[in-house]
């Protein structure tokens, strides 16, 4: 193989031409010029901004490399810029007498004995975008087409090495966004987990407000039916107080006859019996009261006998239901065992009675809620609770489940019972609800979950 045929294969395999070390690249090809065709000076330039000059990047002379800013002007050397710009090589075998070159004569090519240039276009995505010079010195030497090839298959490397270069600098543009995305993402996922973790504090706290409004609601409900049987229970018990007082002082003065005797035991029997079973009603109230609050405030899941949950529930609900005159109809198995969490249900139910008591019955004579519970025969937990209300309108259907949305503003509707039973369906049941309405045509609500 012709050795410089040989080099220029060593060249175009080197792993310097597309490392993207840009100076690596040159100063090897640089070498590599002037190792084949033996010259003196050879240097890489580029053309300025304007086109108008030429600046050296960079230079070898006998072995030392030299990046100095050099420049060309093309006032000073216009025929040579003129020959540029034809994008063809300058082969100038007497440099002194080429027309192109002989601009040179008057300092360049004396001052380092320069005799001949062969000069080649370096092109970059299509365009001309500087040269590289090379420079002999000594007696005037005839280039050979061999030689020409050579420098022109180099003079193309540098093009290559500087697509290894520009893809080199995309690559760590790349890396250096990839590495800022990154970090935003892992910000913004940051930001997002504790906006997530605010939301989700500010949704229990929703649910809390909710839940004790539910139970303050019940307490003094529960607080004034429980003062009926305490107030009989006391009159009761100061009559039977009086009566034994009475006794006494009869005993005791010796004015107690037998009739008296019997007429006072009966009394006192009587007035314990009305003293003892309104204290029983008292605590009968206490209990489901605190049946119902027990499980408002117990999240975990357990298994419950879901007739008796809804039993104590509606009992603790008889001081807003029995305004209202509501009847009733439950269709629950009492042998009905599921493992839930009590409390989810509990308020579920409790806005759902409370919705219709506050705004289904207005104007409905004989108001009923209807109640049932089973497991469907796809073995889920199908309850379906259903009113005999004045329905819902078709505007106010599509927003029920809104946050906030309520038609009682005004008397201090919250518009939370509905959007919060969405959510612990969704979130607390992992189930689905079907909604049922029409205006004049009831309420229906359907809830499905595993169990």
């Amino acid at each position: 193989m012709d050795p410089l045929e040989t080099i220029l294969l060593e060249v175009s395999r080197s792993h310097a031409i597309d490392s993207g070390a840009f100076d690596d690249a040159v100063h090897l090809i640089l070498q590599s010029l002037q190792r084949g065709l033996v010259v003196r000076r050879v240097s890489l330039w580029f053309y300025g901004a304007d086109g108008q000059s030429m600046v050296c990047h960079t230079l070898l002379d006998a072995g030392t490399v030299h990046q100095e800013p050099l420049q060309l002007l093309a006032t000073q050397y216009p025929q040579y810029f003129t020959a540029l710009r034809s994008e063809r090589a300058i082969v100038a075998d007497d440099a002194h007498t080429n027309p192109y070159t002989q601009e040179f004569s008057a300092g360049y090519l004396p001052l380092y004995q320069i005799s001949s240039m062969l000069d080649l276009p370096i092109r970059h995505l299509g365009k001309m975008i500087g040269i590289i010079c090379c420079e002999h010195a000594g007696a005037a030497r005839q280039w050979q087409a061999t030689e020409v090839r050579f420098a022109g298959g180099l003079a193309d490397q540098i093009g290559r090495a500087l697509n290894a270069q520009q893809f080199l600098q995309l690559q760590l543009q790349l890396e250096q966004l990839n590495s800022e995305l990154e970090q935003r993402v892992e910000q913004r996922s940051e930001q997002l987990r504790v906006s997530d973790q605010d939301l989700e504090k500010a949704h229990q706290q929703i649910l809390d407000q909710a839940r004790l409004a539910t139970l303050g609601g019940i307490v003094a409900g529960v607080a004034h039916e429980v003062s009926s049987p305490l107030g009989v229970a006391l009159l009761a018990g100061t009559n039977v107080q009086d009566l034994f007082a009475d006794l006494q002082q009869k005993t005791a003065d010796r004015s107690l006859t037998s009739r008296m005797w019997d007429d006072y035991v009966l009394r006192i029997s009587e007035g314990q019996q009305i003293l003892l079973s309104n204290l029983q009603r008292a605590q009968r109230l206490m209990d489901q009261f605190k049946a119902t609050a027990a499980c408002q405030t117990k999240a975990q899941s357990s298994s419950v006998q879901f007739l008796e949950l809804v039993q104590n529930l509606l009992a603790s609900l008889t001081p807003v239901t029995k305004q209202q005159k509501v009847q009733f109809e439950l269709n629950i198995d009492d042998k009905l065992q599921l493992v839930t969490a009590a409390d989810v249900w509990l308020q579920i139910l409790t806005n759902l009675v409370l919705n219709s008591c506050h705004h289904a019955f207005v104007g409905i004579m004989q108001p009923k809620i209807y109640i049932s519970a089973a497991f469907n025969a796809d073995q889920e937990f199908e309850f379906c609770y259903r009113d005999n209300g004045i329905g819902m309108d078709d505007s106010t259907k599509a927003r029920v489940f809104e946050p906030f949305f309520t038609t009682r503003a005004r008397e201090g509707g919250t518009g939370l019972g509905m959007s919060i039973i969405r959510q612990l369906v969704s979130d607390k049941l992992q189930g689905q609800l079907e909604l049922h309405s029409a205006s004049n045509d009831g309420f229906r609500l359907v809830i499905r979950c595993l169990a």
